[in-house]
């Protein structure tokens, strides 16, 4: 058994984290990152001074400087019952409060908001759109077509679901103006011929069917986890 494995099986053994589908969930874990969950903040404390015990009796190093700690606020206000919190501690060091982190790519707020993560995507659309144009400029609209999906249609918008119009509209505005630069039309051309010419979906359809694949996958998951969010609608646009 792996020390990851070792500390993972702890953690969860301790019943303390979030109750989910009537199971205590507690961390998530991929490699050399872990996630911990809890409901409050002395559970959340207490998880962490369990993680701490094995990983002084595993001989590993937590790096407190890329540890932070981020706070989910009630959706409602009055729900709220503070919006201060005592420091976190972890190896004798108090670990940051942020209130947005980027984890697995993806980027999470402490309002569960995806406007952040969709401006992402637009930026990386436009770094990617640029250097096909700079490396590729003279190839064929097959070769161009190829690479655009490969590299510029990669989005993590299977994840998206709680953002603001305006934002997701600068993404589809973002998208249309990149296919129209990678393959030479004019700024006034119609997009719904560019489309059709190109045989490219448009930045909804893309949104409509990754919510679709990804919703069949999670309906399909061997974790109870991931099925009981997809079966309560978690997963579903």
């Amino acid at each position: 058994m792996s020390m990851n494995s070792i500390i993972i099986l702890a953690l969860a053994s301790s019943r303390i984290g979030c109750n989910i589908g009537g199971m205590a969930v507690n961390n998530f874990a991929d490699t050399d990152d872990m996630v911990l969950l809890a409901s409050s903040w002395y559970a959340l404390q207490d998880l962490i001074r369990m993680l701490e015990y094995y990983c002084v009796k595993l001989n590993i190093i937590c790096n407190t400087k890329k540890t932070v700690c981020m706070v989910f606020k009630p959706g409602r206000r009055d729900r709220w019952i503070t919006e201060k919190f005592p420091a976190f501690t972890l190896s004798g060091c108090e670990l940051s409060h942020v209130s947005q982190i980027r984890y697995l790519g993806h980027e999470i707020n402490d309002v569960l908001n995806d406007d952040a993560d969709i401006k992402r995507e637009i930026k990386n659309l436009f770094v990617r759109t640029n250097m096909l144009i700079s490396r590729f400029r003279k190839c064929s609209v097959k070769v161009k077509l190829f690479l655009f999906k490969s590299y510029c249609m990669s989005y993590d918008v299977a994840l998206w679901k709680y953002f603001s119009v305006t934002v997701f509209n600068k993404f589809w505005s973002s998208y249309n103006k990149c296919i129209k630069r990678l393959f030479g039309y004019a700024r006034m051309d119609s997009m719904s011929g560019i489309l059709i010419d190109l045989s490219l979906p448009t930045a909804h359809t893309i949104v409509y069917n990754s919510h679709i694949l990804f919703h069949r996958h999670c309906s399909q998951s061997c974790n109870m986890i991931v099925k009981w969010f997809s079966a309560i609608g978690v997963c579903v646009f």
